[in-house]
């Protein structure tokens, strides 16, 4: 826009030029048209009439058209002194003398009559250039702000459908956020609620006994310390998983054994098997040594092994095994349950994510989520597979290198 303003001032300081220039040439070529009327008049009076008054007129006339030329252009001053002796040569009756003077002013008035015909003629053309100029300029001027303000609209537009766009994401992932939180609160009421209320149950049950036998107390202690370290296994995956996924945690590198590992988990989810009437089985090597953080794939493997139990039927069991194969070790978790559809594998490892038969069962849908971020952390991969025969079975591979 400031090229276009520069652009059309330049032109319009170049038109008023000219047309002053042509005003210019226009008032000289009158004065002289008029200075050589007044020569021809002078010159016939002067020999052929007999009117001194007349004469004095004309020749007042005279110079005062050559005064105005003068004071236009500034080259008046000998053409002033040829009129003032041309007004004595007329009183003094020197004939000889004044048709002289007036055939020399006669031939340099047309001479100059013809000089400003000439310039006028060039200042013609130079203004139909500079008209076709102006016309030209003008069409590209508007052309280039066409096209200016066409481009400004366009990045104008981009700019809105971008920010509608980032609008419209920024909306969703909010919707979505504010989805997932309500979920997330109910599964955390409903999963941590559970527990708490089944401790304070059987505590209130063993308090109000009046007569509590031995077997009574400890079956009551019993289910207290299941539900509680069900309880303590559901706060520590919510914690984990809240700090896995804000960075404020890391993986400590050491050399751990992954057979102690498997002993440990599924040591931990004793009580809770027992209580749900599900064996467990341990299958694997004396010892597997590898590199990774001992405390985190504990916690990610009675994750795995929690699920388990809670999709095992009364009576059911649920292997725990681990193998190397090359630079890995394999560990996988099989429970004899109703399986997985194939649509839900995809999303199993998902936070909040649960199949149908999870959300029957209870639970947040957190555990299996922690479980793939320990093991992302260690540079493996975890994957779930559901085939024709009861149960799913969950695999781990780990780099042992």
């Amino acid at each position: 826009m400031g090229a276009l303003l520069i652009a059309l001032t330049g032109i319009a300081v170049t038109f008023f030029l000219a047309m002053a220039t042509s005003a210019r040439y226009f008032e000289s070529a009158a004065l002289a048209q008029m200075q050589l009327a007044s020569v021809s008049q002078i010159e016939a009076q002067a020999f052929g009439g007999d009117d001194p008054a007349r004469l004095r007129a004309l020749l007042s006339d005279y110079r005062g058209s050559i005064a105005r030329e003068d004071a236009l252009t500034g080259t008046g001053a000998s053409e002033l002194a040829e009129a003032d002796r041309l007004a004595a040569l007329a009183a003094g009756r020197d004939d000889a003398g004044l048709r002289a003077l007036v055939v020399r002013i006669a031939a340099r008035e047309r001479g100059e009559a013809r000089e400003i015909a000439a310039a006028m003629r060039a200042l013609r053309l130079r203004m139909s250039i500079l008209a076709t100029v102006l016309i030209l300029g003008s069409a590209a001027l508007a052309v280039a702000a066409g096209w200016a303000l066409w481009a400004a609209n366009r990045r104008l537009e981009d700019q809105v459908s971008l920010r509608t766009a980032d609008h419209a994401r920024s909306t969703a992932r909010l919707i979505e956020v504010d989805r997932s939180r309500r979920v997330f609160l109910a599964k955390v009421s409903h999963e941590l609620g559970t527990p708490v209320t089944v401790i304070r149950g059987e505590a209130d049950v063993a308090l109000t006994d009046p007569s509590p036998t031995v077997q009574t107390l400890g079956e009551a202690l019993r289910q207290i310390v299941v539900h509680a370290d069900l309880l303590g296994r559901r706060v520590s995956d919510l914690l984990g998983l809240a700090r896995a996924e804000d960075g404020r945690i890391a993986i400590e590198r050491g050399t751990i054994d992954l057979a102690t590992i498997l002993t440990d988990a599924a040591r931990q989810i004793a009580p809770h098997a027992r209580s749900a009437d599900v064996v467990i089985r341990v299958d694997g090597p004396a010892t597997l040594p590898m590199p990774g953080d001992a405390r985190w794939l504990t916690q990610a493997l009675v994750a795995i092994l929690d699920n388990g139990v809670k999709f095992s039927p009364a009576h059911g069991v649920l292997a725990l095994a681990a193998v190397r194969q090359g630079d890995e070790a394999i560990v996988t978790v099989t429970d004899t349950g109703p399986g997985v559809m194939a649509g839900d594998l995809p999303r199993l490892f998902d936070a909040y994510y649960q199949a149908d038969a999870g959300r029957l069962r209870g639970g947040t849908g957190l555990g299996l989520a922690l479980a793939r971020w320990v093991v992302d952390q260690h540079g493996g991969s975890i994957g779930a597979a559901s085939g024709d025969a009861p149960g799913c079975t969950i695999a781990m591979r780990l780099p042992i290198r």
